[in-house]
């Protein structure tokens, strides 16, 4: 609850720099918005949910989402502040300030992707487990969460938090890359499987079908990939390339993005955008078929929750 209420607190900040304040002293309160909100709150609240319902399926051992969830609390809370810094390559930061700000950033991913791995791991194993199975796809959404964790707020996050990386891409469509691929991969996931979990608990002796839900799943991720490798990053990394030979001023400039090369890659973002929102689209019929009956198969009499993974000989 306190992060919940920390994430919309932190906003405040963004009001900080008026009419006349210094840009560098503006982009730091500004960073405060975008950054520690998010990894600061959302990322301590992320990695403690997720590992707390890993633990209720016994995908994952006690000792393992306590350790991801401590080490989370002390990255977050200890390093937060730190971790921004590697934004502020523009407001004359000297580099030894832009080397801790990407390492301390760069550490922050680590907690949510050792309790997805343990979970996925530990779920190959227990496939033919009936209740377990009965809580697939919210899990699959809960792993997706923590791959894309890995994936974009890590890799893509790593390819532009280097100090000289930051000098030359930071505000250029790699920016866009980490952005979409971090807020929705982890966030949007974790969304996702929040809601499917509370409908499972509330349809908890009815049996889905899965076709419709296996099919959103698999198109708004692939969607999203699409979206990002086809048309954000080569753009972004074009937009690399004429920053290095001619300057961040080019490789932001209408003369440059509304070349025709560059449009056509744009344009392809399309494919993945489609993608994605039939997936979501298919999501919506899904989770209207609950109340309608199109998305329930029967009922079943072994589909609760087991009080606790030992009950069941589940990992713990």
């Amino acid at each position: 609850m306190l992060s919940v209420a920390a994430i919309a607190f932190f906003y405040a900040p963004g009001l900080i720099p008026m009419q006349h304040t210094n840009l560098a002293i503006g982009e730091y309160w500004r960073w405060w918005v975008v950054h520690l909100w998010v990894e600061g709150f959302f990322e301590v609240f992320a990695t403690t949910i997720i590992a707390r319902v890993f633990v209720r399926l016994g995908l994952i051992r006690v000792r393992s989402a306590t350790m991801a969830v401590l080490l989370s609390t002390i990255l977050y809370l200890s390093g937060r502040v730190l971790g921004m810094l590697h934004h502020l390559y523009f407001a004359g930061t000297t580099p030894i300030i832009l080397v801790v700000g990407g390492t301390m950033s760069a550490l922050e991913l680590m907690p949510l992707v050792m309790i997805g791995f343990e979970a996925y791991d530990n779920l190959s194993m227990t496939r033919r487990t009936t209740w377990i199975q009965h809580y697939k796809w919210p899990v699959f959404f809960f792993v997706a969460a923590a791959f894309l964790n890995l994936v974009g707020a890590g890799l893509f996050g790593f390819l532009i938090n280097p100090p000289i990386a930051l000098y030359y891409m930071q505000g250029l469509n790699t920016t866009a890359v980490h952005a979409h691929a971090a807020l929705f991969g982890v966030y949007g996931n974790l969304g996702l499987g929040l809601t499917l979990l509370s409908l499972r608990v509330l349809t908890v002796r009815k049996e889905w079908k899965s076709g419709v839900i296996s099919f959103a799943f698999w198109s708004v991720n692939i969607g999203l990939m699409l979206m990002v490798l086809m048309s954000l990053l080569p753009v972004g990394l074009a937009q690399t390339w004429a920053s290095v030979e001619h300057g961040m001023w080019y490789a932001r400039s209408a003369e440059f993005l509304q070349s025709p090369g560059l449009e056509v890659i744009r344009w392809l973002r399309s494919i993945g955008d489609t993608i994605f929102a039939v997936g979501v689209v298919a999501l919506g019929w899904f989770v209207i078929g609950l109340s309608t009956g199109w998305s329930i198969k029967g009922t079943r009499a072994d589909s609760a929750v087991p009080e606790t993974a030992e009950a069941q000989g589940q990992p713990v």
